[in-house]
């Protein structure tokens, strides 16, 4: 089996990764990426990743949820969107506040 780049890629302190991904981008039509970014995303902490991979699946639920109940219902959607916005609970709706939604 052939040595790849990765195996010693691998065995390099963080600072010299980083370099190392600084260099592979520019190589890359000529991106510059400052190499203190590569170095603080390499120095982050395994759960600190995790938890921004968690909250962008989450966020993704919730966006394909909501895309689905605008496209069933535009206007209830926008209704119920402005009722959060302004913190009104359509239980509790009065008939000058349900007018105003209605208007909007």
């Amino acid at each position: 089996m052939t040595k790849q780049f990765y195996d010693d890629f691998s065995k390099l302190p963080i600072a010299k990764m980083a370099q190392s991904i600084a260099d592979m981008t520019y190589l890359f039509n000529e991106t510059k990426i400052p190499t203190n970014h590569y170095k603080n995303q390499l120095s982050k902490g395994f759960e600190e990743m995790v938890e921004a991979n968690v909250s962008v699946a989450l966020v993704n639920t919730i966006f394909n949820t909501l895309q689905a109940l605008q496209k069933e219902s535009p206007k209830l959607f926008y209704q119920a969107m402005l009722c959060l916005d302004t913190k009104v609970k359509p239980s509790s709706i009065t008939p000058s506040q349900y007018q105003a939604m209605e208007f909007t």
